[in-house]
């Protein structure tokens, strides 16, 4: 037999030594269709596909989802910390948690969330969330910290903002030499 040429006629001298002129489930018997025409139609599923991560915690109503799960990082102080008599700008019962450790030359790394609750005076619930997050570059004057106060007014009620920057800096200017945070300046952190 003498090839063909051109890829054509080489595709019509194989079809026609095939018996590609009749349909193949019309020839051929059930015992000898290829593996796709007798593949299960419900294949079993495989073993090395991804569980479902299960959803992780959620923010507090109105808080940006950074904050979620804030109550499990490292709790800064050592017992709650009671309003301050001699003024406090975030009046209250407090509670402050960083996301990460602070570094031996007192400051925190890019990228650190520090997240301060505290209940009202009289109340029962969380009121206030003060947050202040470091981004590399974002305001080099006061170490690249972005500060962020958010209340409300009940437990089922959503947070809202009510102050940030400039409003928090006026006062966090004096705590400059610990990194602008106050749970050191004040000598309050485990």
């Amino acid at each position: 037999m003498r090839l063909a040429s051109t890829p054509a006629a080489a595709l019509v001298a194989l079809a026609a030594g095939c018996g590609g002129s009749s349909p193949p489930d019309a020839a051929a018997p059930a015992e000898t269709r290829t593996t796709l025409d007798t593949a299960p139609t419900n294949p079993t599923p495989s073993t090395t596909a991804p569980l479902p991560t299960p959803p992780g915690p959620e923010p507090l109503s109105g808080l940006p989802a950074f904050t979620a799960g804030y109550d499990s990082w490292l709790k800064l102080n050592r017992k709650p910390i009671p309003p301050r008599q001699s003024g406090d700008a975030h009046s209250g019962t407090k509670n402050v948690y960083a996301s990460e450790q602070r570094r031996a030359s007192g400051s925190f790394p890019n990228r650190t969330i520090l997240l301060k609750e505290a209940v009202r005076p009289g109340k029962d619930f969380i009121g206030l969330i003060a947050v202040m997050r470091k981004e590399r570059g974002l305001d080099r004057a006061h170490n690249d910290w972005r500060f962020v106060e958010y209340t409300r007014d009940s437990a089922g009620a959503r947070f809202t903002e009510t102050a940030s920057d400039s409003v928090c800096w006026s006062c966090h200017i004096s705590a400059q030499q610990t990194d602008y945070v106050w749970i050191y300046t004040l000598e309050l952190a485990r």
